[in-house]
């Protein structure tokens, strides 16, 4: 069996590299900031809320539905502030992803027996969209 041999320049050259990827490591861009409290920040601007509101409401915009439906649901974690905006899109605009998340909202452990029935009449309308 023949054994390897490590020159001082091959072992030089490789403390060099190990050494430029620790110092690459330490160049990374460290994100401080989690996923809900970008959110909030979201939340918190009244002229993007307000602009993602009128698309939604006037225009049936899905991208401005998914995007106002992804902050509510991270930045307070829960889905339920977003119930007006999936109810306008599932009954004005048809949205088929708009019934299933008005379908989850509703279908609460908590909810009525009367808010379940109108919960699995939108879990109905999705279906038959899909």
């Amino acid at each position: 069996m023949k054994q390897i041999k490590v020159t001082p320049v091959l072992f030089i050259v490789l403390l060099a590299l190990t050494a430029w990827k620790k110092e690459k490591k330490d160049d990374e861009i460290i994100i401080e900031e989690n996923s809900a409290s970008y959110f909030q920040k979201k939340l918190n601007n009244i002229e993007l809320m307000d602009s993602l509101s009128k698309r939604v409401i006037e225009h049936g915009d899905a991208k401005a539905y998914f995007e106002i439906h992804s902050i509510y649901y991270i930045a307070e974690q829960k889905e339920t502030s977003a119930l007006y905006y999936a109810l306008i899109m599932a009954n004005k605009y048809h949205y088929n992803q708009a019934y299933y998340d008005v379908h989850n909202i509703l279908n609460s452990p908590k909810a009525d027996q009367k808010t379940r029935e109108m919960a699995n009449e939108y879990l109905k309308k999705y279906k038959k969209e899909k």
